[in-house]
C-alpha cells in the first residue's frame, strides 16, 4: 500500500466542500457525518496496512469518505433506523454520482458498504469489504464513546456536586 497515495487523496477529500458539508448532520451520537467518514477513511487505512492488503489507495480513500455522502439528518428524515441502513446507500451513491467522477470500486464501497444488513448487496472489491468493516468498526467506538461520555459526565456530576 503506498500511504503517500492515500493520505494524499484523502487530505483533499476531506477539504473538498462538498463534503465539508456533512458536518451539519449528526450520526451515531457522538460525531457527524463528516468525522465518521474520516474515522472511516482512517480504519480502513489502517485494515489494509495492518493486513497488507494491495489496494487501489485513491478508490479506498474517495469510497471512504463518500460511503454516508447522503446529505440528511437521519432524525429529521422521517425514515425508520431500519429504513435509513437499509436506503441511504443509495442515497449516497447518486448524490456521490451527482457531484464526483466515480470509479467502478468506488461505486462498490457505497453501494454495498451495508452488507450484510443490505443481504444481496454483496461487496465486489477488496475495498469494499475494508470501508464495509471499517464502518461498522467505527459504528460501534462512536457508540460507545456517546455511551461512555454520558456516564462519565453523570459520575463527574455527582461527585463534583460540591463544587455547584
Amino acid at each position: 500500500m503506498d500511504e503517500k497515495i492515500y493520505l494524499e487523496t484523502l487530505n483533499k477529500m476531506k477539504q473538498d466542500s462538498r463534503l465539508l458539508c456533512m458536518e451539519q448532520y449528526p450520526q451515531h451520537g457522538s460525531c457527524n457525518t463528516y468525522k465518521h467518514s474520516v474515522n472511516v477513511a482512517t480504519y480502513s487505512f489502517y485494515i489494509a496496512k495492518y493486513f497488507g492488503i494491495d489496494v487501489h489507495e485513491k478508490d479506498l480513500a474517495r469510497g471512504a469518505m463518500l460511503h454516508d455522502f447522503y446529505l440528511y439528518n437521519i432524525k429529521e428524515s422521517g425514515y425508520s433506523a431500519y429504513k435509513h441502513g437499509t436506503g441511504h446507500a443509495d442515497i449516497a451513491l447518486q448524490n456521490a454520482m451527482k457531484h464526483f467522477e466515480l470509479t467502478d470500486i468506488e461505486k462498490d464501497i457505497i453501494y454495498s458498504h451495508m452488507w450484510p444488513l443490505n443481504l444481496f448487496r454483496l461487496p465486489k472489491y477488496k475495498e469494499s469489504v475494508i470501508v464495509g468493516a471499517a464502518d461498522k468498526i467505527s459504528a460501534v467506538i462512536e457508540r460507545y464513546m456517546q455511551i461512555y461520555m454520558y456516564f462519565y459526565g453523570y459520575i463527574l456530576r455527582k461527585n463534583m456536586a460540591w463544587v455547584w
